[in-house]
C-alpha cells in the first residue's frame, strides 16, 4: 500500500520549485493533493507534472487573505478535512498557517512552513526547525519526512 493512501493533503506555493516537488512526492506516495499557486502558466505546467491525482488551483500565494480564503475551495475539492498542510513562503516573506485552511485539518494532521530563504531575518526563525540543502526534490523528502513526525492537535 503507497505511503500516503487515504490522505488529502494542501500544498499552498505547490505551483513550482519546492512546492511542486512536495506535491509530486504526495501524489507518487498515493495522496490526493491539492495545489495552489500563482501565474495560469506554472498551474498549467504544475497539473502537467503532478497528474490527474492532484487538483490544481489558482491563488496569489503572497497574500494572505487570498490564501486564507482557499478553505472552502479546498473543502469543496477533497471532501472535508486534510491531513497534512504545507505552506510555502515566497519573497522574503514570513511563512504562516493560515486559519481559514488549518480549521481544515484533521486531529493528527500536520502543517510544515517552508521556505527558499536562507538569509530572510523573518523565516530564518524556523531554522531550528529543519534546515535544508540541496536540491528541491532532497528538500521535500525532508518536509515529508517532517510532517509524518510531527501531528497538530485540535484545541
Amino acid at each position: 500500500m503507497p505511503k500516503y493512501a487515504g490522505r488529502k493533503a494542501v500544498v499552498v506555493g505547490g505551483a513550482d520549485g519546492l512546492g511542486l516537488a512536495i506535491a509530486k512526492r504526495l501524489v507518487e506516495g498515493g495522496a490526493e493533493v491539492l495545489v495552489t499557486g500563482g501565474p495560469a502558466a506554472d498551474l498549467a505546467q504544475a497539473a502537467a507534472e503532478v497528474g490527474p491525482a492532484a487538483h490544481v488551483i489558482g491563488c496569489e500565494t503572497a497574500d494572505p487573505a487570498a490564501v486564507d480564503a482557499l478553505g472552502p475551495a479546498v473543502a469543496d475539492r477533497l471532501g472535508g478535512g486534510i491531513d497534512h498542510l504545507f505552506v510555502h513562503a515566497e519573497n522574503g516573506l514570513p511563512p504562516a498557517a493560515p486559519p481559514g485552511l488549518l480549521r481544515l485539518l484533521r486531529a493528527g494532521g500536520s502543517v510544515v512552513l517552508t521556505t527558499s530563504s536562507a538569509t530572510d531575518r523573518a523565516v530564518n526563525s524556523l531554522a531550528p526547525l529543519v534546515r535544508c540543502r540541496g536540491s528541491a526534490d532532497d528538500t521535500a523528502r525532508t518536509a515529508l519526512r517532517l510532517a509524518a513526525e510531527t501531528s497538530y492537535l485540535h484545541t
